[in-house]
């Protein structure tokens, strides 16, 4: 089976006449007994995962989440997506006696995710609050000028309202942008297709006007500078 993460545009799944749009931090697990198409007309990053049906528990069948879109928002699907993206970005680095325990893992993560979803029912107004948030930031995540106050207005919420949506899953509003716009610049230097990018290019392409406060937030958050991340980069694919 395949397992699909929008990770940035949106993509239209089409699979026995019908369609599925899917959104940054959206995923879904098509059909395993038809094929499908993905239709993009914008550029778009997605990672398909690809699990043995027999891995996932037998109470769990296709037929409970086709045609259903998932939410990377929080909880249990937060989770999962994340610890996929962070697995694609790691693999040069993970040995192949790791490999098989760390697909274990995402497995277990998959599989408990896809119980949680379809166990419960219609999200509360709170998360399709923050759902229309991660929305909206993930469209603009690379616009230097995304603020809170752009973003309040956008959705027709007051600053407060806002802050409050995110002050409930124990994040602020700007760190969450921060840690996306980090997290994708991660991702392109690791990219070889930019390699020969500079370090400052894809900063700005981010939203960071100001190389050094890139730096800076890049290595408090990961612990490293960007250029080790290159580097590390370049090194596992020579």
């Amino acid at each position: 089976m395949h397992i699909i993460l929008q990770v940035s545009g949106t993509s239209v799944l089409e699979q026995t006449g019908h369609m599925l749009t899917l959104e940054p931090g959206g995923w879904t697990a098509p059909r395993v007994d038809h094929p499908y198409t993905m239709i993009s007309h914008e550029r778009t990053e997605r990672l398909i995962l690809a699990i043995g049906r027999e891995h996932l528990a037998l109470e769990l069948t296709s037929s409970q989440w086709a045609g259903r879109t998932f939410s990377a928002a929080s909880g249990t699907g937060r989770l999962f997506f994340s610890t996929a993206l962070c697995l694609a970005d790691e693999l040069p680095y993970i040995r192949t006696s790791q490999a098989r325990a760390l697909a274990d893992q995402l497995t277990a993560l998959l599989r408990v995710a896809l119980q949680y979803e379809i166990s419960f029912g219609p999200v509360e107004q709170s998360e399709l609050r923050h759902e229309r948030a991660y929305r909206y930031i993930a469209r603009h995540l690379r616009d230097p000028h995304l603020t809170a106050e752009r973003i309040a207005a956008a959705l027709g919420w007051s600053r407060r309202t806002l802050a409050r949506v995110f002050r409930s899953r124990g994040e602020t509003l700007m760190e969450y942008v921060y840690q996306q716009r980090l997290a994708g610049a991660r991702r392109d230097l690791l990219n070889p297709m930019l390699q020969r990018h500079a370090l400052a290019d894809i900063a700005r392409s981010w939203g960071f006007v100001n190389y050094t406060h890139f730096s800076d937030r890049f290595r408090s958050h990961f612990g490293v500078s960007p250029t080790t991340v290159r580097r590390r980069g370049i090194a596992a694919r020579t």
